[in-house]
């Protein structure tokens, strides 16, 4: 099933030291406005692969969104990001 990223609120509520500093990052944002997953660098493997499960488990209508975004942002789709990201992680 998938699980939603943070909403503000939530950011709020689950990081209060970060919550200003994610909330500005224009990543973090929109996946809190939208619900959407977004591939990005998380600062963890098990987050990084955790987020890439969960962005498979979204609609088709939402992978198309995300694949938007993620093209104005970073110029790659989000499963060239994914593999972009992965080749930085030693294993």
């Amino acid at each position: 099933m998938y699980i939603k990223p943070y909403t503000i609120e939530e950011i709020k509520k689950h990081y209060p030291d970060k919550a200003e500093m994610l909330i500005k990052d224009p990543v973090h944002l929109w996946r809190a406005e939208t619900g959407i997953e977004l591939i990005h660098k998380e600062p963890s493997l098990d987050e990084q692969k955790r987020i890439w499960i969960n962005w498979n488990k979204m609609t088709d209508e939402m992978k198309k969104q995300s694949n938007i975004k993620s093209m104005e942002i970073f110029g790659f789709d989000n499963p060239s990001h994914y593999e972009e990201i992965m080749k930085n992680w030693v294993m």
